[in-house]
């Protein structure tokens, strides 16, 4: 009866044990810590937004990438379009669908700020990432230069 009981218990924790580690949901960028090149060893918080998000097969990200808040722009009739470039260097935002093979995830970029990142031949971006707990991951990208970036975000849904 032990055995019995004992079993029980494992097969139903086995879906929830299986569910805290899904992607799924809103994740709020934390902190870069970089590896190799002349920052090696830096680990930065970050201070503005950068949102991940995954749901059964599609993903978005959005990131804020300036030092402390992007700009204002005046109102539109008075803005250049040196302030709009300006701002928008500091954005970047990419969707479309992901297949997560273990620690690999490959994205197939469908729609970006930079058009480049979704022309074929940057297809799919490949990263590594791990579920830390059910409430903390990491991606990481290794550039040309052989410098990674690991990202690490937490859930906020």
């Amino acid at each position: 009866m032990r055995r019995f009981i004992t079993l029980l218990g494992i097969l139903l924790a086995i879906p929830t044990l299986g569910a805290a580690q899904s992607l799924e949901g809103v994740w709020l960028g934390t902190g870069v810590r970089v590896i190799g090149g002349p920052d090696d060893g830096q680990v930065t918080t970050i201070t503005q937004p950068r949102l991940l998000i995954y749901t059964d097969a599609f993903f978005m990200w959005a990131f804020d990438g300036s030092e402390s808040g992007r700009a204002l722009l005046p109102p539109p009739d008075q803005t250049s379009d040196a302030q709009i470039g300006a701002v928008a260097r500091e954005y970047n935002s990419v969707g479309g669908t992901y297949i997560r093979e273990g620690a690999t995830i490959r994205y197939n970029q469908l729609v970006a700020l930079v058009p480049n990142a979704m022309a074929p031949e940057n297809q799919p971006l490949v990263r590594e990432i791990r579920m830390l707990t059910a409430n903390r991951l990491q991606t990481q990208i290794t550039n040309e230069d052989g410098v990674t970036l690991v990202l690490t975000y937490r859930r906020m849904e």
